[in-house]
C-alpha cells in the first residue's frame, strides 16, 4: 500500500529534484506540491514543477504555489535561479499552478482520509500559515520532515547584517513559523547540516544523470551549474530519507528554534525542547555520499 505524502517546498533546483524522487517512489503517492516562497520565484518553480510532473506521467499532482513576506529572505541572486529552470524546460511557461499553496496544503492533508507525511524542504512559513487557519491538520500528520537546521555541524547563514552565521537558511529565513511549528504537536523527523555536509553533490553526479537519460536527465538539467556553488544533498536526501527512513538512523532530541538575535533560527538541544528525531549519519559515513548517490540515480531511473 503506498503512503500519502506531500511536499512543501521552496522552488530550487535540489527541492525540485526531490519531488522528481517522490513521485517515482513506488511506495509513496504523492498527493501535492506547493512551491513557497524561499530560494526561488514562486510561480516560476511552480510552473516548471509542474511541466516536468506532467512529463512523468503524473501531471495529476496538483502544484500551487504561495508568496509569503520573509523575515530574512534568501539573497535575490539565489531566487533567480529559478528563471534558469525556466530556460531548460520552456514548456512550462504553458502551466499555470494556483496561487493558493497554503489552502492546498491544508485541502491536501484534511482530504487524504489516512494519515499524510509531510516533507518541509524550505522555510516552515508554509506550514506555519496553514496550523494557524486549520490546527485540526495536525491531527491529521503522521510524520513531519524537516530539512532544517544543525547542531554540531552549526549553520551555513554567512554575511547575513546582525546575524551570528550559526542558523541554517530554512530556519534563519523565518524563524518565528519554525518555532510555532515546533510547538504544534508534530512528530518531527530533521534532516539537518549534520548529515547533508556528508553529502556533497558534484559535476560527476551531474554527468551521471545526464548519461542515464529519462527522469534522471530532468534532474541534471535543473542541477546543472552546481560544481560552481557549494551544493549539497539537501533536499534529494531529505525526499530519500522520507521515503526509506531506515536508510540512516535517527537520534531521540529536545530542539528549540532561537528567535532572538543574533542567532535567529538556531536549532538548539535544550532541556526544555520539544521532542523530536534527528537523522545521524551511520558508520559508514565515508561511503555516505557513494550509497545516496547510487540510490538517488536507482530511484530516478524506475521510469
Amino acid at each position: 500500500m503506498r503512503k500519502p505524502v506531500i511536499h512543501d517546498q521552496d522552488g530550487h533546483a535540489d527541492d525540485l529534484v526531490a519531488t522528481l524522487l517522490l513521485a517515482l517512489y513506488p511506495a509513496v503517492d504523492l498527493r501535492a506540491v506547493v512551491v513557497n516562497s524561499g530560494d526561488c520565484i514562486p510561480q516560476v518553480s511552480a510552473a516548471v514543477l509542474a511541466a516536468l510532473l506532467d512529463r512523468l506521467g503524473k501531471g495529476a499532482v496538483p502544484v500551487a504555489w504561495q508568496h509569503h513576506a520573509l523575515p530574512h529572505p534568501f539573497p535575490l541572486t539565489w531566487q533567480r535561479e529559478s528563471l534558469n529552470y525556466l530556460r531548460a524546460f520552456p514548456e512550462a511557461e504553458r502551466y499555470y499552478p494556483d496561487a493558493a499553496g497554503t489552502r492546498l496544503l491544508t485541502e491536501a492533508i484534511l482530504a487524504a482520509g489516512e494519515p499524510v507525511t509531510l516533507l518541509v524542504t524550505g522555510p516552515c512559513t508554509n506550514l506555519a500559515a496553514a496550523l494557524r487557519a486549520a490546527p485540526e491538520i495536525a491531527r491529521h500528520l503522521e510524520r513531519v520532515v524537516l530539512m532544517a537546521g544543525g547542531l554540531e555541524a552549526g549553520g551555513n547563514v554567512a554575511g547575513e547584517q546582525d546575524h551570528d552565521g550559526s542558523a541554517e537558511w530554512n530556519l534563519y529565513c523565518d524563524p518565528s513559523a519554525a518555532a510555532y511549528c515546533l510547538q504544534a504537536g508534530l512528530t518531527l523527523d530533521f534532516v539537518s547540516l549534520d548529515v547533508t555536509n556528508f553529502v556533497p553533490m558534484n559535476a560527476r553526479f551531474v554527468e551521471t544523470l545526464r548519461s542515464r537519460g529519462g527522469a534522471c536527465r530532468l534532474a541534471a538539467e535543473l542541477l546543472a551549474g552546481v560544481e560552481q556553488q557549494n551544493y549539497f544533498f539537501w533536499d534529494t536526501l531529505a525526499a530519500l530519507l522520507t521515503c526509506e527512513p531506515d536508510f540512516l538512523p535517527r537520534g531521540s532530541r529536545t530542539l528549540t528554534v532561537r528567535t532572538d538575535p543574533p542567532a535567529e533560527g538556531r536549532l538548539e538541544k535544550t532541556a526544555s525542547g520539544i521532542p523530536a528525531q534527528v537523522f545521524e549519519p551511520d558508520a559508514d559515513v565515508e561511503n555516505l555520499g557513494a550509497r545516496v548517490e547510487a540510490r538517488v540515480v536507482e530511484i530516478l531511473s524506475a521510469l
